[in-house]
């Protein structure tokens, strides 16, 4: 009689212990799938980025093609970024957009914007990318001089440069040298011939 007990105990144990393992393996699997099923962050531009975008340069090109300053058009980099971002801090006190030439002073001096780094970096390029995919805006700058170009990082994914040997950013630019040359979703060695003197800071809050 004690040894059938024995057998019945040690059988017991068995069955118990192939349903912990089938629970196990269960939830294993749903957490497998719960994990295949989440969506990657939307690093595309919404048609009406694009749309904007496009308007933007097309705006731009004319109106330097038919400046007659030297000042003319000199806000659109600003009014570009500000309004793709969503943000105000390239604005004078009347609420007019200041011209380009004053966004590198602006990012330097403002606590809301942060300096990730430069160009020849690419942790700095990587938190680049991912702060334009979170919404943040971001910029590269020239900072050899207080008028240098301006490159507005915009959603995307990074890209492998040949000439850099490094996977950069998606950008955007309105060139104010050559109109004719500014440009949409193209990488950040596109924006510059090399990564001297690039610096790129991203809108914190």
């Amino acid at each position: 009689m004690k040894k059938i007990s024995i057998l019945l105990v040690a059988f017991m144990l068995v069955i118990s212990c192939k349903n912990d393992a089938k629970s196990e393996k269960s939830t294993t699997k749903t957490e497998k799938t719960t994990t295949e099923t989440a969506k990657p962050k939307d690093t595309k531009l919404s048609v009406d980025k694009e749309q904007f975008l496009s308007t933007t340069i097309a705006y731009f090109k004319n109106c330097k093609a038919n400046s007659t300053s030297r000042n003319d058009c000199r806000n659109s980099i600003t009014k570009m970024i500000s309004e793709f971002y969503n943000i105000g801090d390239f604005k004078n006190a009347n609420g007019d957009y200041v011209v380009y030439d004053s966004i590198q002073s602006i990012v330097k001096k403002s606590e809301n914007w942060i300096q990730l780094g430069k160009a020849n970096d690419q942790e700095a390029l990587n938190k680049a990318q991912e702060a334009a995919n979170n919404g943040n805006a971001t910029i590269a700058i020239d900072v050899s001089e207080t008028y240098g170009q301006v490159a507005m990082i915009t959603p995307g994914k990074l890209t492998t440069s040949g000439s850099w040997k490094l996977k950069v950013p998606n950008t955007t630019a309105l060139v104010n040298y050559d109109a004719s040359k500014s440009f949409m979703n193209k990488s950040l060695a596109y924006a510059f011939k090399s990564t001297e003197n690039i610096v790129l800071f991203s809108k914190s809050h």
